[in-house]
């Protein structure tokens, strides 16, 4: 398909999972979407990377050769670009047969202190498909999720404890992912017990809900 053809389409704001499909079965589609995203100046690019994202949830395969790319996305200075390409990259782990994870991890994780909290929460809430994919770095990965406490987020130019219970939630969740499989359950229960006083009532409930599945299980 025409590259100018696929942008005046994506203008006029089509089905999405049809796109989507058409991605899969067709890599020139699939090339121009990642070429929109970096040359369109217009919000069809943030259709391009979510499309990609989802592509990437079904057939990571097909995304994996553009790894570099999507590496990028996670410096851009647009906050949905940037999502996108966190969301990505841990879909990505699991087809990740050249260990190329392995060059970004750091700057990856180190995004769980990025002061913005959807950020944060989005590397967090994902960490379970890396960990699940590469189990060797399941001790490190715990134990950056853990830090979570003590990290602080802004809102409105102002640290934001709201935010950090938000995240804590999120650490809830991915540990519920991975727990059977993990070698830090101990750790784990003992973050949720901490979280039992949240003042955010839905992470004190999740941590009432995770104790309730896990606690018996501890090693």
């Amino acid at each position: 398909m025409d590259k100018e053809i696929l942008i005046n389409r994506l203008k006029a704001k089509p089905d999405l999972n049809l796109l989507i499909v058409e991605a899969i079965e067709n890599t020139t589609i699939l090339i121009s979407f990642f070429e929109i995203v970096v040359t369109e100046s217009s919000s069809i690019k943030y259709t391009c990377s979510k499309i990609i994202r989802r592509v990437s949830e079904q057939r990571p395969e097909l995304i994996y050769p553009y790894f570099e790319d999507i590496v990028k996305w996670t410096h851009h200075n647009n906050s949905f670009i940037k999502w996108d390409g966190i969301l990505t990259l841990s879909n990505l782990a699991a087809v990740d047969y050249e260990d190329k994870f392995r060059t970004i991890y750091q700057d990856y994780f180190a995004l769980i202190h990025d002061p913005q909290m959807i950020t944060a929460a989005n590397v967090v809430g994902n960490a379970w498909k890396i960990v699940l994919a590469k189990p060797e770095l399941e001790s490190d990965i715990t134990r950056r999720l853990l830090e979570v406490p003590n990290i602080i987020y802004i809102n409105k130019g102002e640290p934001s404890p709201e935010c950090n219970y938000i995240v804590r939630g999120k650490v809830l969740e991915c540990f519920e992912h991975y727990f059977d499989c993990s070698g830090n359950q101990a750790a784990m229960i003992k973050f949720a017990e901490e979280q039992l006083g949240c003042r955010r009532k839905s992470v004190a409930k999740n941590a009432e809900k995770f104790l309730r599945n896990h606690s018996g299980k501890r090693i």
